[in-house]
Formats: C-alpha cells, sequence, structure tokens
C-alpha cells in the first residue's frame, strides 16, 4: 500500500514525522536506489526498498488481529514473574509480536484479543469507546430480581449517559444460577467483585463477547485470525468513540515481548 515516505519512516520507528521529512530535504532517504528530495512522495514499504543513509530499512509488520478463547489457568500478559503460563503460550504460531487487549483474570475463560495493533488496542480499552463487553457467571445461589437490579447499579460507569448494564439468568440448578452480565467497561476482577457484593460469589467466569466478537465453535485454548468485515468493524467503533470525545486517540500500546 502506498504511503507518504516520512510516515513509513515514523511507523518503522526511525523518527518523528518532522525530523523524518529534514531527511527526506537533505537527501538521506534513497527508494529503490533513487534519492528522495521531494516531501510528500510515496512509497510501497511491502514492495519498495527504502534506505536512509544507504541503509536499508526493516519493513513493518503487517498489523493482525486474533480471537482466543482463553481457558482458565493463563494469566493476560506477555510474561509473568512468576513463571505461570500466559496467553501467548497459545498462539507460539503466531510470528508476529502480539499482545492481549485488555486482560481476562487467570481464572477466568473466554473471548480475547491479541494484535501488534497499539493504536487501535489503547482506543478500544479507553472509556470513552464504551466497548461492550458480555460475561456469563456461574454464582452461588440464584439472585432475586432485586439482586439483578443492585448489580447492574454496581456494574454503572460514573459520570457517563451509559444505560445501566444488562444483567439476567440465562439459566439455575439448585444451589446456583448463571448470569449474563454486560459492561462498558473492564476493572479490574470488576464482575467478582460485583456478584461478591450483592451475596452470590463467583464460582466461574465466561467472557462470551468482546466488541461483538464471539468465541461461538472455537474450543477453549484455539484461536483465530479475525475477518477482514470484522476488523473494519472494530476500527468503526474507535473512529465513532474519537468523533463523540471530540479528542485525538491517546498514544499507542506497544508490544512487550517478541516471540
Amino acid at each position: 500500500m502506498q504511503m507518504r515516505l516520512q510516515k513509513i519512516l515514523a511507523q518503522a520507528g526511525l523518527a518523528s514525522r518532522r525530523k523524518a521529512e529534514a531527511w527526506i530535504r537533505t537527501g538521506r532517504i534513497s527508494v529503490n536506489g533513487e534519492v528522495v528530495t521531494t516531501i510528500g512522495t510515496q512509497a510501497d514499504p511491502e514492495r519498495d526498498r527504502i534506505a536512509v543513509d544507504g541503509i536499508p530499512i526493516h519493513r513493518p509488520e503487517p498489523k493482525v488481529y486474533y480471537l482466543l478463547n482463553k481457558p482458565s489457568g493463563y494469566v493476560s500478559t506477555c510474561e509473568d514473574d512468576l513463571g505461570r503460563p500466559t496467553v501467548l503460550d497459545l498462539l507460539q504460531s503466531v510470528k508476529f509480536r502480539i499482545f492481549p487487549i485488555g486482560r481476562l483474570d487467570w481464572d477466568t475463560e473466554g473471548v480475547l484479543l491479541l494484535t501488534n495493533d497499539g493504536a487501535l488496542a489503547q482506543r478500544l480499552l479507553h472509556p470513552s469507546s464504551q466497548v461492550p463487553r458480555t460475561y456469563v457467571a456461574k454464582v452461588t445461589g440464584i439472585p432475586t430480581p432485586e439482586a439483578l437490579r443492585r448489580l447492574a447499579k454496581l456494574g454503572a460507569n460514573p459520570g457517563t449517559p451509559a444505560p445501566l448494564p444488562h444483567t439476567r439468568i440465562v439459566r439455575t440448578g439448585p444451589q446456583h444460577a448463571w448470569v449474563e452480565i454486560r459492561l462498558r467497561e473492564g476493572r479490574n476482577r470488576q464482575v467478582r467483585r460485583m456478584c461478591e457484593a450483592v451475596g452470590h460469589p463467583v464460582k466461574r467466569l465466561r467472557r462470551i463477547q468482546f466488541a461483538g466478537l464471539a468465541a461461538e465453535g472455537l474450543p477453549l485454548g484455539r484461536y483465530r485470525p479475525l475477518t477482514p468485515s470484522e476488523i473494519l468493524a472494530l476500527q468503526r467503533i474507535t473512529r465513532l468513540a474519537g468523533r463523540k470525545e471530540g479528542k485525538r486517540p491517546p498514544a499507542a500500546l506497544k508490544p512487550v515481548r517478541s516471540r
């Protein structure tokens, strides 16, 4: 894909766009062996040979996006000081430097997205995006309608006009219930704390949907690449959130570890 040289150099981590423009003006950049001095010149980083002072630049990694059906027993980080298994251990065949978008607790299962697109990840996690997250929790006892209302209030985002979180019982057993909870923001152990507060501790927790993406048909511990339409849908969510806020998105996340 064609893009401006200064953007290519910035994405490669070599310089800011302003500094890259200075390099172009002073004749330090060449494309396919030809020195370029015109600002705005475009090139294809995947096909063209771009060099700084005669030294070829490394081509940037393509952006990749995966959906993992995370099992219990894995931490949602790139590495763990305690030596516990990480979600990256489940994606060892992926050759790109990826990281999880947000976290699921060690003992929580379900939908987890991983990518090397730091800008998209940061926007999805920003509170202004109001990205929907749906969980199903197996709780001790069977919540009453009043307990469900209290649960919804506990999951509300203070200071936002968003409606109260959706809560409902999806099925029950003799001494437990499966409760569906839909939130618009993720906080540390939020669902477990909410259920504990209304007297129904969580025995098992699964995230069944994140940003409209589900793991239906995907066994625990397996992953798949997102489809082009799913990627576009995520990008649309972040663009709409940015317009509502009327401000530029926050700085991008960066991968922590290469594989």
